[in-house]
Formats: structure tokens, sequence, C-alpha cells
């Protein structure tokens, strides 16, 4: 029955178009006019919402912005998982309990955890501060501190970056054929060439597509740092993410906001297309 494989993809497939693609059009549809929300769609003014929003010093701020704390989480959180899969792999006895435990941190709500973390940096009745201010450190604004909001915003990361991502670097890590290590062994590799030259070139593809992932997630990454910091001090947080919101449930601006939100949609798709060119031409 080659129609069998169709059906049962076809749920998927409809659930895909209705709230993936079809978002992605209403929201082009909606970057051509001046929106309203109560006579849509409103006046069509073409691309002047993308040579508005193009032209405001607001939005390279908070492009720069986004970019930049793109780039802590990359240094900061991205190979986290890889290394807990690295040595999840050597981890011989209760190794299913240790990879359930790595999935704890993705089970904690992101707002319950934000808040959390929030009540951590708190200058005055913080956690962090107080346990530095015993060792005769800070205190430090965290939050508040313009030099530092963006590495408190990562910082969480560091440590909730267990998840699903674990078990997927797990399951290629044991893909890996058994004799490879061995030989590798007996040819005198130590564990840091073994990695380098045998682990990370045989799970090259998964950390592709993770990093592919990873990277729309920290471009368009919201709940953490409207909770945090809202954008600010003085917009030193503030993220096309945010600016987004801001247009269309602050300002009303939904044209904006859509014109926005599909200028982020065509960066991302450039970069994953940058991603894979590049990952071709390594093979």
């Amino acid at each position: 029955m080659r129609w069998t494989p169709v059906l049962f993809l076809l749920p998927s497939i409809i659930v895909f178009i209705v709230f993936k693609y079809y978002l992605i059009f209403s929201a082009v549809q909606i970057s051509l006019f001046n929106y309203d929300i109560v006579n849509p769609p409103g006046k069509f003014v073409g691309l002047e919402n993308y040579f508005v929003f193009l032209q405001t010093s607001t939005f390279w701020l908070a492009l720069k912005n986004t970019f930049i704390i793109f780039l802590l989480s990359v240094a900061l959180t991205f190979w986290v998982p890889i290394v807990q899969a690295i040595f999840l792999s050597e981890i011989r006895r209760a190794n299913g309990v240790y990879r359930v435990l790595y999935q704890i941190p993705s089970i904690l709500p992101v707002v319950a955890g934000a808040l959390l973390w929030k009540w951590m940096y708190n200058p005055d009745s913080g956690l962090f501060n107080y346990l530095l201010g015993k060792i005769g450190l800070g205190p430090y604004g965290w939050l508040n501190d313009i030099a530092m909001t963006k590495f408190a915003i990562v910082l969480p990361g560091f440590f909730a970056s267990g998840g699903i991502g674990v078990l997927l670097y797990y399951a290629a890590i044991k893909s890996i054929p058994a004799e490879l290590f061995e030989s590798a062994k007996i040819d005198g590799c130590g564990p840091w060439r073994r990695i380098l030259s045998l682990v990370i070139p045989n799970i090259r593809f998964v950390i592709l597509i993770q990093f592919i992932s990873f990277m729309s997630g920290a471009l368009l990454a919201f709940d953490n740092i409207f909770i945090l910091t809202r954008g600010g001090p003085a917009d030193a947080s503030l993220v096309v993410s945010l600016l987004i919101q801001r247009s269309a449930f602050e300002q009303s601006n939904f044209g904006m906001s859509a014109a926005l939100s599909f200028f982020m949609f065509l960066v991302i798709a450039l970069l994953t297309v940058i991603q894979f060119k590049l990952q071709k031409e390594d093979n």
C-alpha cells in the first residue's frame, strides 16, 4: 500500500500547513498593510513598513542585541548537551537513571524558571549576591547593569541545557561502531583525540541540525528576556522579538509587527541555507 505512509503523515502535514506556512503567508500579507484590526486589512502601503523599521535606530539596536545574545548563547550553552552526551556515553552503571535526570531541566516551565532566576538575580535579596557577599564579592546589579544584563540573560541556559538534545547526541554517539573506538585505542589515541577525531566528525550532521534549531530559538528568544528585563535597562537587552511584541500589542501597529516577523524569518532562513552550504562543502 504505497499510500499508507502518506495517510500516516497527512495529519502532521495539515497541522504544519495550517500553523506554520499559513501563518507565514498571513504575516507577509499583513506586513503590506497599515493593518486595521477593526476593519481588516486596512490601507495598503506596500513595503513601507519595511522601509520604516529599517530606518529606525531602535531596530538596529535590537538586531545588534539579538545577535550578541545569540553569540553568547553559542559560547555558553550550545556545547553543553554535547559534553553531557559524551560523559553519558561513558557511564556503564545506572545509565538510564542519568538519562532521566538530564531531562528534568526541560520539564520546568520557562516562565517558572525565569521567575526563579529573577529572584536569584535580585540585587538586594537575591541568592547570588548573598553567596558572593560571603566571600567578599559584589553586590552586582545583574539585570540592572547594562554591562552584565546580556550575560545574566544567557547564564540560565548553561544550567538548563539538558533535555532532548542530550538524548539525540547520546544516540548518535552510541551509533558509532565500537570497532572504531577499539581501533583508536590500539593506535594510542587518548580520550581527547578520540573525541575530536572520532566522535565529533561522526555526529557532525546531528550537531548541524541541532545548531539550526538552536539558532532559530536563540534569535527568536522572547519568554525569558520578557520576564527578566523586558528589554531593559535602557534597551540594553531589547531584542527583535520584544520589538515585535511592542509593535503589535503596545502600539497596535500590526503591519509593522508582521514586517519585523517576516524579516527575522528571512534572516534565519538565509543563515540556515548558509549552514547547509558550508556542510556540503565540508563533505
